[in-house]
């Protein structure tokens, strides 16, 4: 850890890109034995690796790619749902456990709204539907002759 840290350090310093390759190479002119840090041991001591995290600048800017594509990839997905019940479970199975936690809740959220949305207006239709057969019943007329008989 200390090597790497001094070799962080040399290169922020002298104004170098902090990168796990300028690391290497660098590392093997400050180490007094001549071997250097391999790019195994950055990626695998913690300290190190959160270290040179900290001080990458192409590190963060991939990172902050990364945000980006996954709030655009979830706002993306926003359309109406389309569910095929005859569908591939098994490529929807591994479509889900692709997805982020994030975008899972996004999509669970769209699926509870639109079985809300269903749900009361098959509400709607059935109220509909026995207020029809309530007047052929106390007419004796199904409702549309009655009506067309009234005006």
């Amino acid at each position: 850890m200390r090597l790497v840290k001094a070799t962080v350090d040399q290169l922020v310093k002298e104004g170098e890109a902090v990168t796990i390759e300028a690391i290497c190479r660098r590392s093997v002119q400050i180490d007094a034995e001549g071997r250097g840090v391999k790019k195994s041991a950055v990626l695998e001591n913690e300290e190190a690796h959160a270290y040179y995290r900290a001080h990458s600048v192409s590190y963060r800017a991939t990172a902050a790619r990364k945000r980006i594509g996954k709030v655009a990839k979830t706002s993306v997905q926003a359309h109406p749902l389309r569910i095929d019940p005859h569908r591939d479970v098994d490529r929807v199975r591994y479509r889900y456990l692709q997805m982020t936690k994030p975008e899972i809740v996004e999509r669970l959220l769209q699926v509870e709204h639109a079985y809300a949305e269903l749900a009361e207006q098959q509400a709607r239709l059935q109220f509909a539907w026995l207020e029809k057969e309530e007047t052929v019943r106390d007419d004796g007329i199904p409702a549309s002759i009655s009506t067309a008989m009234k005006e």
